[in-house]
């Protein structure tokens, strides 16, 4: 532009100003990108580290069988697994190569997980249960994070939800089987319960606290929720939360304001720390709640029909119950067996 060139000016076009024709065009236009972002894919990342139980946490929600390795980590590629939802919709889980297999594929692997951290609406970050240790983790989620922006970051943390895999792991104390006819459900002792407790507790402080100022706690707003202060807010779908909302945050909003009780568990779902067992199928259904609810206002509808099956996912036939280990004393004195656990049989009814 040389000097003395008139700029030209773009003034906001008034609604008023268009003729029926163009008035229905924007209209057909407003519906077109509404129903486009109603009707958009949804997508949810499952990341963590080689041998934390990606793939069988996948095909335990979905009766998949995703390739899953003993002795070395697969997979080498992301895998998609899609469910179905109402009306057409889709959900897709990414079941993502462990970081920390080699030197040599961990920058390969960092790259597919910072396209996947920017692009997926939900991320699983999964850990060990057993592990005594969050510095690997927490390292490994700063450097994913380092090269992006504040902003990025906020938005990043806005959707992770940190699992604690294989927590069937953790003996003694013992796993309670509940029989129920020929099926039951895994649940822990109170002692158990506990440590699976104090386990969580620690991850969350180490993993997501850090984070404060960047997390935000979401879940939908069915109507009637007034609550407004520095760090609560809402509209008309959803209710907000500015920083990390632990138990202790939970506990406060839910004794000052009662009649919100269920509107403040949900969004302590959002940073909540569950430990979760593919093998006992502990867990399974609170996190395809949680995931949903951290989907946005609308996924509550859309995925009900995924929801509607949730209660089915704890299930454990006794026969393969049977099968997830024995205990055998051998009298080596005697040279002969003292005690059989699996000489004793269960007798459902």
């Amino acid at each position: 532009m040389t000097r003395g060139e008139p700029v030209a000016r773009i003034d906001r076009i008034s609604v008023d100003a268009l003729d029926d024709r163009q008035l229905e065009e924007v209209r057909e236009n407003v519906r077109r990108e509404r129903d486009a972002e109603a009707g958009r894919p949804l997508t949810v990342a499952v990341m963590g580290c080689a041998g934390v139980g990606k793939s069988s946490l996948l095909n335990a929600l979905f009766g998949t069988r995703l390739a899953v390795g003993d002795v070395k980590p697969v997979p080498e590629k992301p895998q998609a697994v899609t469910v179905p939802g109402n009306s057409g919709h889709q959900l897709t889980f990414w079941d993502m190569p462990g970081i920390g297999e080699s030197p040599a594929t961990d920058p390969v692997y960092a790259a597919m997980y910072v396209e996947k951290l920017a692009e997926a609406d939900v991320v699983i970050w999964a850990v060990h249960a057993d592990s005594r240790s969050a510095a690997y983790d927490a390292e490994r989620l700063r450097g994913l994070l380092a090269g992006v922006d504040d902003e990025a970051r906020r938005h990043v943390m806005g959707k992770l939800t940190v699992v604690l895999t294989k927590a069937d792991t953790l003996t003694p104390p013992p796993w309670i089987f509940d029989m129920r006819g020929r099926e039951g459900t895994f649940v822990p002792s109170a002692q158990l319960a506990g440590r699976l407790e104090a386990k969580a507790a620690y991850f969350e402080q180490a993993l997501l606290e850090p984070w404060d100022d960047l997390l935000t706690a979401t879940t939908y707003n069915t109507g009637g929720f007034t609550l407004s202060d520095g760090r609560i807010g809402f509209d008309g779908h959803a209710v907000r939360y500015h920083g990390h909302f632990s138990q202790r945050v939970c506990d406060a909003y839910s004794a000052a304001h009662p009649e919100h009780a269920e509107v403040f568990n949900r969004l302590r779902d959002n940073h909540r720390v569950l430990p979760c067992s593919s093998l006992f199928r502990f867990n399974l259904a609170p996190l395809l709640v949680i995931v949903v609810n951290k989907l946005g206002p609308t996924a509550i509808f859309r995925f009900q029909r995924l929801l509607d099956d949730v209660a089915a996912l704890g299930g454990v036939p006794v026969a393969a119950m049977r099968g997830f280990g024995n205990f055998m004393v051998w009298d080596g004195v005697r040279g002969v067996t003292a005690f059989d656990l699996g000489q004793y049989p269960l007798h459902p009814l």
